[in-house]
């Protein structure tokens, strides 16, 4: 056997393992586990939102989020986001207070609601403060205290333009049967305002959408992985919350120092 081809001595062998331990084994282990959550990495942009991080995701990256708060973007508009089956047109996303300003996708393009606002169950929730409830009704007879009270406004259907009326009540209690149709719509309470004194009309008011709130099981986790210099990510089987940390080591703790993380650590996290 030539020199060129034995195989390392005893002397050499603590050296050569040590050596792929340390330098070949980590860097392949890392790249294997670590490969997907490049892209969430850095805050992205959606439409002409930007610095958007965890839980929000986008274009099929869940592992970058979480579910529920994926968003629909396109070039120079805005997000959309969905909830218990109704579109949202997503203005404003406030992260470090956990607020976002939403208009309903189907008032804002003009169209007639055919549904209560719905936005009833976690994580998202309607803002205890800041927001009142128009009631809208259509058909209402001629002469009912709804139809005297009224504002009227015109929206589209299938078939051609309807028109509504809508009163400016937090709670409506009438008897129903006076109207057609009823709904139930929130705008802020700006909106509201200006509403009750005709200086703005009902396509203004609910154009500039609502606040919800969100919150989620894994913020005060998440909060201290940002801290740590780490990214928050969902595990590939979306069972855990891990934070990301900048030599691509995955952990279930905040990085350490300068966002560097245990030597090892992506073993710690297999489910």
């Amino acid at each position: 056997m030539t020199p060129e081809n034995s195989p390392p001595s005893l002397i050499q062998l603590p050296t050569f393992i040590f050596f792929f331990f340390f330098t070949v084994l980590p860097r392949t282990h890392s790249r294997d586990h670590s490969l997907p959550y490049g892209d969430c990495r850095s805050s992205f942009e959606c439409g002409i939102m930007k610095e958007l991080s965890y839980p929000f995701w986008r274009n099929q990256q869940s592992h970058c989020g979480r579910q529920g708060f994926e968003l629909q973007c396109q070039p120079h508009e805005y997000p959309v986001i969905n909830m218990e089956n109704q579109t949202f047109i997503v203005l404003e996303i406030e992260q470090n207070s956990q607020w976002m300003k939403l208009a309903r996708s189907d008032v804002w393009n003009g169209t007639c609601p055919l549904l209560d606002t719905q936005l009833n169950h976690p994580p998202f929730s309607f803002s205890a403060t800041g927001i009142r409830n128009l009631s809208i009704f259509h058909g209402c007879q001629v002469g009912s205290t709804i139809s005297e009270q009224a504002y009227n406004f015109s929206c589209t259907t299938k078939n051609g333009s309807i028109g509504y009326d809508y009163v400016l009540w937090e709670a409506f209690t009438g008897p129903a049967k006076l109207c057609y149709l009823q709904f139930t719509v929130p705008v802020l309470i700006t909106a509201y305002d200006q509403l009750v004194h005709r200086s703005l009309t009902l396509k203004e008011a609910l154009n500039e959408g609502f606040i919800a709130v969100y919150h989620f099981e894994e913020e005060e986790f998440c909060r201290k992985c940002r801290t740590s210099r780490g990214t928050c990510v969902r595990s590939m089987n979306a069972t855990q919350v891990l934070c990301f940390c900048d030599n691509g080591g995955l952990q279930k703790t905040p990085c350490l120092k300068h966002g560097k993380s245990l030597p090892f650590c992506l073993s710690a996290v297999r489910s």
